[in-house]
């Protein structure tokens, strides 16, 4: 019986080989084997027991997965002196789980057949456990040899007690005994078919401890806001392999493990799409696919492939940076992520990228009441070290504006210190270096910093509206951050640059317009920093890929930001992109679970009856539409110089006010209405145009591409593929120069043409990178005291004309090379560009209409994740919010169509191919044929099968499959029957 872990399946690291996790003393001796380590992992085992004071009971082996418990008792004997002489018989091996003190909470033995390696691998200890720091609270897996019947006197609990069973055996009892009368695991088997009775029995579930309902092959996971021990690795055993998944009851396991498996049997991609509202449990649900879909991936590996940790522990990094606590999620994401993982033809693993959509900028300025800024923040100064908090100058929460605008400063579900501790690891287990964390942790406190500084009039000037820094101290702490200048960062944030013909007009902010500068520099560097850090990510991602070239397949798994209304006075340009998307989902939900399932029934012409449902396709209409759809007409008035928010309102009145899903308040206010598939939402103008624009001013930016910081000059850069091209030139020169001097070739003064060959592409490359000042002015390689004044007309007028002439429409999408340039560009998010700077809704537009692309090519699985109350409260069931979430995702019309369609439906010839053996023609038999033998068979129930004109509809699969497979059987034994007593004939004659 194998050892089950109490903590969360979702944590994403195992304790094998990381060196944080050791938290006993170090005085153990370590046995090295002399043959190959790479294979071999360190296992450790406590003599007699563990004492948190002793200093010689411990040792320390390498051991390879498949060496047994009697080879490591056998080890140990020989290892340690006063066992030396004893017969491995006197010992037993006990495997137990208990505190830092010393105390014992339940145990069990091990069999001399086990696996060591295997039953450490199933630890999923807490990374964010330190050394020096370690948490009590957290339970603690040893492996300890005791004589036998030697084990301790003080009340354990034995793992192999039923009579004392653990909370997590208590919930996998429960869990495979779920009532089939009162309970219904699947909707579609509901002898009533009403909104009550829907409710009504997950309601039943969710009182079960049963969050998971199937509708068919459609997952409803209820969020209890409580963690349930349903994640760990014996759930994970239980679902592998697709057949043994269709007979477990409902988890996100089966999902996972059927996705995966069909995949490998149709040799197509596959999708999940995770949908519901914000606070539903979606990026939970999307850790626990990842993990099970490692978990399928790595075929019996105890400790994984580089490739799979990386994937799961790029998750903590992304929520780090991405997630906030809100009033309905206290992790709720504020981007949206599409997550494929690419997989060679034999189901291994061979790479992964994350695309991004629509990070939440204004967050980092302001936050509702009861909100908090991005978790990262927090989690900095709360578990820095000293020497960071002097080095980055970081203060306390309550000294930063842009984290102390409301309540509360903590969040008591979160423990900040641990959770920085866990997002180091994971950083370094993605690629981050140490000292790249430490630059992070200085662009972070530059943000912050940047919120602090403050602007005033200067005194005995009523008249003057010009704004002047108060604290330039703090000016100084963010250039020292950024490596940057004080004179150039406060003429940045001061005074505006008009380009007039020929010459530049230099005035002063007004207090108001200088806040909104500083307000736009540090959304510009977090955003930065943010798609920095996913770059890097896909980079570590793409780089493990060995099989490039060869055919493959991919699972993709959407989580995107879900559905809101957060008060008609606070929702803006953000919360409309959001529904937008949702929208989005909700059509492409409907299109596949209920016009292409009918327009099929009706093309076969068999007898149908449609099912009616609410179609969302006219309000996706509403913000597409051409020329005067809501996105388009946000646009154009974004466009115009002169243009307004509220000219902008005034347009989309004009415009939009006879259709359905648009609607003007009756209350005069400037907001409008959108009629959405889950309700009216009400949008507040103010702030649309701007959000859109959000623009950011060239000579801004130009501060931050003239840092010293060569990574702050990378974050700004213009081209990420710009970027990666004159990394790899750097790279080649580097190259190049070690391989000439380890030769003892040309002198440096020489040309590197010389060198090494390149083509005239490459020429041309490293020519453009060095033929002007200005190019590497733009890129940030010059300071500003070699390049011109930067208040130089000509410099600055360059500069513009060079951003308005530059082009760059969509390209036709290729097939994604992992080793090209142009990988880099698609996992980036490159949006299209016309001779204006793009929009905000424009790209997010085209973003989107690229994703719908991409899920369009994919064999789409669903998860509905349903949010049990609004107030977070743990296993609280609301009827009225869980009835109100059934209603607009079409839930009860769902179970119809699920319940009265076909989950089978087969063409003759593939049917032909699989049943012939039961036909009398065989794999000549045609269509008649298969209709005949169908209908001959009376124990089936011919309204639960119909004929289309080119495939047979089966209702009840299981049922059917299982007639079908017996009566094959039957034949198969029947011939090999005759053919046996044939063969007796043959030997007698």
């Amino acid at each position: 019986m194998s050892f089950d872990s109490i903590s969360a399946a979702n944590t994403g690291f195992t304790s094998s080989g990381n060196p944080h996790l050791s938290v006993f003393p170090k005085r153990a001796l370590t046995i090295a084997a002399p043959d190959d380590t790479i294979v071999q992992s360190k296992v450790t085992v406590y003599v007699h027991s563990f004492n948190p004071e002793n200093k010689g009971h411990k040792i320390s082996f390498r051991f390879h997965k498949r060496n047994t418990t009697e080879e490591l008792i056998e080890k140990t004997i020989e290892s340690v002196a006063e066992l030396k002489g004893t017969k491995l018989s006197e010992y037993e091996l006990y495997e137990t789980m208990g505190s830092l003190d010393g105390r014992t909470f339940k145990e069990r033995r091990v069999d001399l057949g086990e696996y060591p390696i295997a039953i450490q691998s199933l630890w999923n200890t807490i990374v964010s456990l330190s050394e020096n720091d370690p948490d009590p609270s957290i339970p603690q897996h040893r492996l300890v040899l005791r004589t036998k019947n030697s084990r301790p006197k003080q009340s354990v609990v034995n793992f192999v007690s039923a009579e004392n069973c653990s909370t997590i055996d208590t919930f996998l009892a429960k869990f495979l005994a779920q009532s089939q009368n009162k309970e219904y695991q699947d909707l579609c088997m509901l002898p009533e078919l009403t909104e009550q009775a829907l409710l009504d029995n997950l309601r039943d579930r969710f009182v079960s401890k049963h969050i998971y309902t199937y509708i068919g092959p459609i997952l409803v996971a209820v969020n209890p806001f409580s963690f349930f021990p349903i994640y760990n690795p014996k759930y994970a055993r239980m679902f592998c392999g697709s057949k043994r998944s269709a007979t477990m009851p409902p988890h996100i396991f089966a999902i996972a493990d059927i996705t995966y498996h069909n995949m490998l049997r149709v040799k197509e991609s596959q999708c999940v799409v995770i949908s519901g509202e914000s606070g539903s449990g979606k990026t939970e649900s999307t850790n626990f696919l990842l993990h099970h879909l490692t978990t399928l991936s790595q075929k019996g590996s105890t400790t994984g492939t580089s490739i799979e940790q990386t994937l799961l522990s790029a998750g903590p990094v992304l929520e780090a940076f991405g997630n906030a606590v809100t009033i309905q999620n206290n992790n709720s994401s504020r981007f949206g992520k599409f997550i494929k993982v690419n997989y060679r033809e034999n189901g291994m693993i061979s790479g992964a990228n994350v695309e991004i959509y629509l990070l939440e900028k204004s967050r980092i300025i302001s936050q509702a009441v009861g909100e908090r800024n991005y978790h990262v923040f927090y989690y900095l100064l709360e578990g820095c070290t000293p020497e960071e908090r002097a080095n980055c100058h970081l203060l306390n929460i309550q000294d930063y504006h842009y984290l102390n605008q409301n309540d509360p400063f903590t969040c008591e579900s979160i423990n900040a210190k641990a959770e920085f501790n866990r997002l180091r690891h994971s950083m370094e287990a993605v690629g981050f270096t140490p000292a790249t964390q430490h630059k992070i942790w200085s662009v972070l406190s530059g943000v912050l910093l940047l919120g602090n500084v403050r602007f005033i009039k200067r005194s005995g000037y009523h008249s003057d509206e010009n704004a002047y820094i108060e604290n330039e101290d703090t000016l100084g702490k963010i250039t020292e951050l950024l490596d940057l200048k004080d004179k150039q960062l406060l003429q940045a944030l001061t005074m505006r640059r008009t380009m007039l013909r020929n010459e530049t007009l230099i005035t002063r902010y007004t207090i108001e317009e200088a806040i909104n500068t500083r307000h736009a520099m540090a959304k510009c560097l977090y955003n930065a920093l943010f798609h920095w850090i996913v770059l890097k990510m896909n980079q570590a991602l793409l780089k493990k890929e060995a099989t490039l070239g060869k055919k493959g397949f991919y699972i993709g798994i959407l989580d995107i930001f879900g559905f809101e209304d957060i008060g008609g006075k606070l929702n803006s340009f953000e919360q409309l992109c959001i529904n937008y998307a949702n929208e989005h989902l909700q059509a492409y939900f409907n299109q596949h679970i209920f016009e292409f399932e009918q327009e099929e029934y009706l093309k076969e012409n068999i007898s149908w009856t449609n099912i009616e449902y609410t179609d969302n396709t006219e309000c996706v209409h509403l913000f597409q539409a051409k020329p005067y759809g809501i996105l388009r007409l946000i646009d154009e008035e974004s466009n115009i110089n002169n243009g307004t928010n509220l000219s902008m309102l005034e347009k989309l009145n004009t415009f939009l006010k006879n259709n359905d899903y648009y609607e003007i308040p009756h209350k005069k206010e400037d907001a409008f209405i959108v009629a959405h598939y889950a309700g009216k939402v009400k949008y507040q103008i103010e702030g649309f145009r701007e959000k859109n624009k959000d623009l950011m001013r060239l000579y801004v930016v130009m501060v931050f591409k003239n840092s010293k910081s060569s990574f702050v000059r990378e974050l700004v850069g213009d081209d990420p593929v710009a970027i990666y091209r004159w990394n790899l030139v750097k790279n080649a020169f580097r190259a190049m120069n070690g391989f000439r001097m380890m030769l003892k070739g040309p002198k440096r003064s020489e040309s590197v043409d010389r060198l090494l060959p390149i083509n005239a592409q490459d020429k041309a490359i490293i020519r453009r990178c060095s033929d002007s000042t200005l190019n590497q002015f733009l890129r940030g390689d010059l300071s500003m005291d070699i390049v011109p004044d930067f208040c130089d007309t000509s410099v600055f007028k360059t500069i513009v004309n060079k951003a308005r002439k530059q082009s760059c429409k969509p390209r036709v999408e290729r097939q994604l090379n992992l080793r090209s340039l142009q990988a880099v560009k698609e996992m980036y998010g490159r949006k299209p560009i016309t001779n204006k700077p793009s929009s905000v809704s424009k790209q997010f537009d085209y973003s989107l209409s690229r994703l719908m692309k991409t899920l369009a090519t994919a064999t789409p699985f669903f998860i509905r994740c349903v949010k049990s109350n609004n107030e977070k409260i743990p296993d609280f069931f609301d009827d009225n919010i869980i009835l109100r979430q059934l209603r607009y995702t079409g839930m009860l019309e769902t179970v119809r169509i699920r319940r009265a369609g076909y989950s089978v439906r087969m063409e003759y010839e593939t049917f032909v191919l699989q049943y012939r053996i039961l036909l009398d023609k065989g794999n000549k038999s045609d269509k008649n044929d298969v209709i005949k033998f169908m209908r001959s068979m009376t124990s089936l129930d011919n309204g639960l099968i119909q004929f289309g004109v080119t495939k047979i509809f089966m209702r009840d699969a299981e049922k059917e499959y299982h007639l079908l497979r017996h009566k094959k059987n039957q034949q198969l034994s029947t011939i090999v029957k005759n053919y046996q007593e044939l063969s007796i004939i043959i030997n007698n004659c």
